[in-house]
């Protein structure tokens, strides 16, 4: 019996000896998200003695900074969180590893091909497995709806010019005509502005056959860019604020009546939920047929630094099955990519609107451009000229002829000409 005891001690202790561990940076930041990730690493590390999982908590906000630190540094994280959209781009880097020789049939079939895009470079390399979603929604105030008479449709969709007149009609000044409520606030970071450029079919980012980009904007997008900040200029139903609001703030001033329309990710309605008694619901709007809406899914990928790529692969594919999708997704108020974590009925259920979320999920979608370098593009470029058109600084034929010149000349220093 003593023999028995020591050689289990001795097992015990090779294994936590030999024991492979691996750097998991991740970026839920949600309680109930935190804690249900805690969870399954613990299931996880009790469950692989030998291969265990040490969690880096990290933030959206200084995600990037960290991971390209960390990859220059050589010091990178084995498994690492961020949106789907910048595995092309780590990996195009090379600092992504390819996950082409992992990724299993059983992940190619459940999850939709048009998710996976994003972590596919321009010659077939994958380099990130998605596993949650949102819908990027306009919440609203029905207090102040009801007050107003507005009605909205049984699919809660809306026209542009439905979004406007509503706009108008909840936008309230005093006696001074200083405006007391705003109509809707639409942050640029938010990207409503891509929405509405996907859904008039525009274009201001293209490739050709060799994959090759340039900055050209169509008349769809100058439409929507231009429908846009008229909601600021010239019908003054948004306030200037899209420029630099944070989201405190913005949800402080929704909660409190400063504004009747907030776009967001529908995550949000976690906080909401936190204020009791505020009403509060959820619209999409759209152009005549064409209801495309904003997405940004998130993914799970390997660096190429990493010793243990297929011990890594392994927890990835443990992270994002059809019961621990459901299960973070569904702490994150978010949404599984896989089809079989969305027949979860927790995700058809009317409390707190997650139905409505999952019906607008067929027209979700990454709708901003799929080029690398984009985050330079958009906020040294295009988002400062939009900010000098709403700052009266410059008027938007300027802007957008400034955009395609300069832009062009950016791309062609980044390498993308």
């Amino acid at each position: 019996m003593k023999k028995v005891f020591v050689l289990s001690l001795l097992l015990i202790i090779t294994a936590a000896v030999f024991a492979v561990t691996l750097d998991f940076y991740c970026l839920a930041w949600q309680p109930a998200a935190v804690d249900k990730i805690y969870d399954l690493v613990d299931i996880w590390n009790m469950e692989n003695p030998d291969i265990q999982v040490n969690i880096i908590w990290g933030t959206w906000e200084s995600s990037d900074q960290y991971l390209l630190t960390s990859f220059q540094g050589g010091n990178a994280p084995d498994v690492f969180h961020t949106d789907a959209e910048k595995f092309r781009e780590y990996g195009m880097m090379g600092y992504a590893a390819p996950l082409n020789s992992y990724v299993t049939d059983d992940m190619i079939g459940d999850i939709p091909a048009h998710i996976f895009e994003d972590c596919y470079d321009f010659t077939g390399n994958l380099y990130g497995i998605p596993w949650c979603q949102e819908t990027q929604v306009i919440f609203y105030n029905k207090d102040i709806f009801e007050e107003n008479g507005i009605r909205l449709p049984l699919d809660r969709m809306i026209s542009w010019e439905e979004l406007l007149d509503i706009a108008e009609k909840v936008t309230k000044r005093d006696a001074n005509d200083n405006v007391t409520t705003w109509g809707i606030l639409a942050p640029l970071m938010e990207r409503f502005h891509w929405t509405l450029i996907a859904q008039k079919d525009g274009t201001i980012l293209t490739k050709d056959s060799n994959h090759k980009w340039k900055v050209e904007i169509n008349e769809g997008a100058r439409e929507a860019i231009e429908f846009y900040l008229s909601l600021i200029t010239e019908h003054q139903v948004m306030p200037r604020d899209v420029i630099s609001i944070d989201y405190t703030s913005l949800m402080q001033g929704f909660i409190n009546g400063k504004y009747a329309m907030v776009t967001f990710g529908c995550w949000n309605r976690r906080f909401l939920l936190q204020n009791k008694g505020f009403n509060w619901g959820m619209l999409l709007v759209k152009n005549e047929d064409n209801r495309i809406n904003a997405s940004d899914p998130q993914a799970f990928g390997i660096s190429k630094l990493s010793k243990h790529k297929d011990e890594a692969f392994a927890f990835i594919e443990f992270m994002t099955n059809t019961e621990n999708s459901a299960e973070i997704s569904y702490s994150d108020y978010l949404f599984p990519v896989r089809e079989s974590s969305l027949e979860d009925p927790r995700f058809s259920s009317p409390e707190n609107e997650w139905d409505i979320a999952k019906a607008w999920l067929q027209y979700s979608d990454n709708v901003k451009p799929g080029m690398p370098g984009f985050y330079s593009f958009e906020w040294k470029l295009f988002v400062p000229n939009l900010e000098k058109v709403i700052l009266g600084n410059m008027s938007l034929d300027t802007a957008l002829k400034d955009t395609v010149t300069e832009g062009n000349k950016m791309l062609k220093k980044l390498g993308l000409q």
